[in-house]
């Protein structure tokens, strides 16, 4: 019977420990608070200074260059801020052109490229072409295309010929500038004679 009565005993008190254990560890998560999960902020994680980013063709020769003073990566797009942007595209094969802003927002890994403020795209003349100056607050560089469009009001200047307007698309490769809004067209009587002039500065119907 003693020894009866010390198993029971023992079981009890087992129990009971078991039981007490489940209750403070209950106890500890209820009395304990758990952090909500993070929420993803637009907030930069990473950043660098005097950037400069290359991008070559297949040859390994260089057709695009972007430099900055300051660059931040944003996680929650993914996208990256670039202060005092530079942008050059160098594509043999088309003429140079020279992009700058206040601020740049780099998405798609650097394939679309958003410059805002006093952004201002020139591309330079040669022996055919007179420099062609594109500019608005807000201008979009498709890289790989090497196309230029705003939604915004512009101004595009070539030579003596002005053109203002809402909405405007360059495209490097073939020469053409789009205006969607004219508002203003004055191309110059030297312009209207040379080949490329009307080309470039012509609303498009």
């Amino acid at each position: 019977m003693k020894e009866r009565a010390s198993i029971v005993v023992s079981l009890i008190i087992l129990l009971s420990l078991v039981m007490g254990t489940w209750w403070a560890a209950d106890y500890s998560q209820r009395a304990v608070e758990i952090d909500p999960p993070s929420r993803i902020t637009h907030e930069p994680d990473t950043w660098a200074k005097k950037i400069v980013l290359l991008r070559t063709d297949e040859k390994g020769i260089v057709i695009h260059r972007l430099e900055g003073d300051l660059m931040e990566h944003f996680p929650d797009d993914k996208s990256y801020e670039l202060i005092a942007p530079r942008a050059f595209g160098l594509k043999s094969d088309n003429p140079l052109t020279v992009a700058t802003s206040r601020i740049a927002v780099i998405y798609d890994e650097g394939n679309r490229i958003i410059m805002r403020g006093d952004a201002v795209i020139l591309r330079l003349g040669d022996a055919e072409r007179q420099p062609l100056n594109f500019r608005s607050e807000e201008l979009t560089l498709l890289v790989k295309e090497d196309v230029s469009y705003t939604d915004l009001p512009a101004v595009a200047t070539s030579g003596r010929s002005r053109m203002s307007g809402t909405g405007m698309r360059f495209n490097n490769a073939t020469q053409q500038l789009d205006v969607f809004k004219s508002t203003d067209v004055d191309i110059a009587p030297k312009d209207q004679a040379a080949e490329s002039a009307p080309k470039a500065l012509m609303p498009k119907p």
